[in-house]
């Protein structure tokens, strides 16, 4: 099985990677959810099952960190927060017809993610069948939500 992590889920897990001197509850809660995630995707690698992110998920990432006060330190803990992920690369052809039809299918039932999440949305029906991700909600057949960073594991 392949499980494709979105924006979200990365950027909930760089918060909780940050150090803090003295951490409060919400911190420490972020951390340990973080260290949840990280755990995961190892278990699920060392399963046999492939954990990864998108390119486009990669590039809001990147702007991200163009955005922060500090550009190479959240670029650098960005880097080493994804190591553990493989990486899938936009397929221009192939995402961009599935494109068009996921984006017609969420939007005609009032459903719609936004274009970033209905692009990733695209290329994990391109790559593979389901794709995992906290945006979706399960609003299209082949698409299901992720427990990725739920408490219940």
């Amino acid at each position: 099985m392949t499980y494709l992590l979105d924006t979200n889920i990365i950027v909930f897990m760089l918060r909780g990677l940050k150090s803090y001197l003295n951490p409060n509850e919400r911190q420490r809660d972020r951390q340990a959810v973080a260290r949840r995630i990280l755990y995961r995707a190892r278990n699920e690698k060392l399963s046999h099952n492939q954990v990864a992110l998108s390119a486009l998920t990669v590039a809001e990432l990147e702007f991200g960190a163009w955005n922060s006060a500090d550009y190479e330190n959240e670029r650098d803990a960005t880097r080493r927060a994804i190591t553990p992920f493989d990486l899938l690369p936009f397929d221009p052809d192939e995402c961009a017809l599935h494109y068009g039809e996921v984006r017609y299918g969420l939007e005609s039932v009032g459903k719609g993610i936004g274009s970033l999440d209905t692009l990733i949305a695209a290329l994990s029906h391109t790559q593979f069948g389901p794709a995992y991700f906290s945006a979706v909600r399960s609003v299209l057949p082949p698409v299901h939500c992720s427990a990725f960073c739920s408490r219940r594991w």
